[in-house]
């Protein structure tokens, strides 16, 4: 009885996840639209650089603490209480680091400006640090009605303010006062949400209670950031932020199906699923029914990213953005393997096996260095974006490997069940480039017949191999 409502709390959760992702995206659409025509490729260039190394440094604002919050459920109040102080002077520390290591990142890069767009983002470090513990309360408690309110607003207000900065000429002050507003309301909101008590300095303990735990995490974390962010490292360093603004667009495009989607699902799995961390099972037939969907959703969505990309391009940044197009249409081959894999973290935390998400880390970097050595050593955007799109795609089995067979110990053949939506794909695909080739509309009207045309190849392909019985089985569950 207790499954079955756990089930039913999963798929209301997705939901309100779904709701206010979405809603989040179409803002996030907005504001983005409005600051790359008022912010130059370059100073998205420069953004890009120093998200980098914010990002680097927000692997320790977590530490896989967070999680660990979720999965063990003998932590107490003097618990969350004592490793919020342990959070509170981690960001002092870390933000005191940043802004000594923005000296050598100016130089490596050879341009001072860096230093005081470091600086400027400090305050967000120190934010997203002290948002660890509660917002690992937040998804422990299942306030996923909070959590979705919470992301749309803080959303919406940051971007308005980055528009106001960009309109007054902030330029890349714009898009990081955008990061630092953004991490300040989600940190008051969740304070304010779930409020922490009995603070003390003796976090030693519940530090180390968690440690076996929270350690891989922090290291598949740790290894996972150099997967995701070497490309911009090395296309910065190498080719200029100019180069870097328009692969930097282009990825972040293909990253929007994943955060709408399989990151949605992703969230809402181990505050249920730690529950069933002794059943193996029920997480095994929970992964099968959520890659499945993933699936029929996530290659329907690549078939429109690849097939119109020029047009999806256009739209959103504007024609000075045109030479992003072959990065986007390359980059987003690998959309349908990693909207399917994405969720697999969560498996493994639920499984509680953070040990071989750690090895599935170290693998998965190690393929997307390869990419990176092999595109970057020819010279050109467009082939460091094939190069990063094959590795991405390639890491798909690796986690089918260590979350099947060494996770839940089930055949990793049951991938094959997959195979009739990849075919509709690629199907739908050739007959869009091939039919729309000599076609010339407007950018709108081209992309809605794109989407309409494909829409009907994969409602034909779904019928006619019943793959909407997967669809409808999980609608109406």
């Amino acid at each position: 009885m207790k499954q079955q409502h756990n089930k039913h709390g999963m798929r209301g959760a997705a939901v309100l996840q779904f709701i206010s992702k979405y809603m989040n995206i179409a803002v996030q659409l907005v504001v983005t639209a409005v600051l790359a025509r008022l912010i130059s490729p370059e100073d998205f260039g420069l953004l890009s650089i120093v998200t980098v190394f914010t990002a680097f440094f927000q692997l320790f604002s977590d530490m896989g603490i967070s999680t660990a919050i979720i999965q063990y459920r003998d932590l107490t109040e003097e618990d969350y209480g004592k490793l919020f102080v342990f959070s509170a002077l981690l960001s002092v520390i870390l933000a005191i680091l940043f802004c000594l290591a923005s000296v050598p990142i100016s130089y490596f890069y050879g341009d001072n400006r860096l230093i005081s767009l470091c600086c400027t983002i400090t305050p967000a470090i120190i934010f997203n640090t002290l948002n660890m513990v509660p917002n690992g309360l937040m998804l422990k408690g299942k306030r996923f009605g909070t959590i979705a309110l919470r992301l749309v607003v803080s959303t919406i207000v940051s971007g308005v303010i980055a528009i106001l900065l960009a309109i007054l000429g902030a330029g890349c002050y714009a898009l990081i006062a955008q990061s630092v507003f953004t991490s300040l309301i989600i940190l008051v909101w969740n304070i304010i949400s779930r409020p922490i008590h009995h603070f003390s300095i003796h976090f030693i303990a519940p530090l180390k209670h968690i440690f076996s735990y929270s350690a891989y995490q922090f290291g598949f974390s740790f290894i996972n950031y150099f997967s995701r962010n070497l490309d911009n490292l090395v296309i910065g360093r190498v080719l200029g932020t100019t180069s870097l603004g328009y692969y930097d667009k282009a990825y972040r495009l293909t990253t929007y199906p994943m955060s709408s989607i399989s990151s949605v699902v992703a969230s809402v799995v181990q505050p249920f699923m730690a529950e069933n961390q002794d059943y193996p099972d029920r997480i095994r037939d929970c992964w099968y029914k959520i890659t499945k969907f993933l699936s029929l959703i996530g290659a329907f969505l690549a078939a429109i990213f690849i097939a119109a990309a020029p047009e999806i391009i256009i739209l959103f940044y504007g024609p000075q953005w045109n030479p992003a197009i072959p990065l986007f249409q390359a980059l987003s081959v690998s959309i349908y393997f990693q909207i399917i894999g994405n969720p697999s973290g969560a498996f493994f935390q639920s499984l509680g096996r953070t040990d071989l998400m750690f090895k599935v880390g170290l693998i998965n970097t190690g393929l997307t260095i390869t990419g990176l050595v092999l595109g970057s050593a020819m010279k050109s955007l467009n082939a460091i974006s094939i190069c990063i799109s094959v590795a991405f795609c390639s890491q798909i089995i690796t986690n089918a490997y260590y979350l099947l067979h060494e996770g839940m110990h089930t055949s990793v053949r049951i991938l094959l069940k997959f195979l009739p939506e990849i075919i509709v794909c690629i199907i739908s695909i050739t007959s869009t480039l091939i039919l729309f080739r000599n076609i010339f509309l407007t950018p709108i009207y081209m992309l809605v017949c794109k989407i309409f045309f494909i829409g009907a190849m994969f409602a034909i392909g779904y019928a006619l191999t019943q793959q909407y019985k997967y669809l409808l089985a999980i609608i109406k569950r």
